[in-house]
C-alpha cells in the first residue's frame, strides 16, 4: 500500500477481498474502517463497509456532539460487516464465513464485474 496505490489485496481460493486503506491513517493491524470489495471465482463481485465495534462507538460518540445521524442515536449502512477487532486479519476471517455461508450476498452490495461491464457494451 502507498499514497499512489492504497490498495491491499488479500487473496484466497474461495475469494479475492480489495481493501481499500488510507496511506496517512491506516495499517493491516490497525484499519478499523474500510471499504473493500470482494471478488468471487464465479465473476460477481461484493462491496463491503467494515468498521469494529470500537470504530462503531466512535463514530456514534462524534455523531452526538456533531448532532448528525439524529444525534448519533443509531448506527446503520446498507453493506455494513462489524467486526470484533481492528485489523484485516479480523476482516478477512469474517469475509471467509460470509463467502462460506453465502451471506456475501445478503450482506454485500452486488458490483458490476469487469466482464459483465464489457457485456453491457458489446
Amino acid at each position: 500500500m502507498t499514497a499512489d496505490d492504497p490498495w491491499v489485496t488479500v487473496s484466497e481460493t474461495a475469494f479475492t477481498a480489495r481493501f481499500l486503506l488510507d496511506a496517512s491513517a491506516d495499517t493491516a493491524d490497525s484499519v478499523s474502517n474500510v471499504d473493500v470489495f470482494v471478488d468471487l471465482p464465479n465473476g460477481a463481485s461484493w462491496a463491503l463497509t467494515m468498521f469494529t465495534v470500537d470504530e462503531v462507538r466512535r463514530l456514534l460518540a462524534v455523531w452526538k456532539q456533531t448532532g448528525e445521524v439524529a444525534h448519533g442515536s443509531y448506527f446503520r449502512g446498507v453493506d455494513d460487516v462489524i467486526v470484533p477487532e481492528p485489523g484485516l486479519a479480523a476482516m478477512t476471517a469474517a469475509i471467509r464465513e460470509l463467502v462460506r455461508t453465502g451471506e456475501i450476498e445478503v450482506v454485500g452490495v452486488r458490483c458490476e464485474s469487469a466482464l459483465e461491464q464489457d457485456d453491457h457494451h458489446a
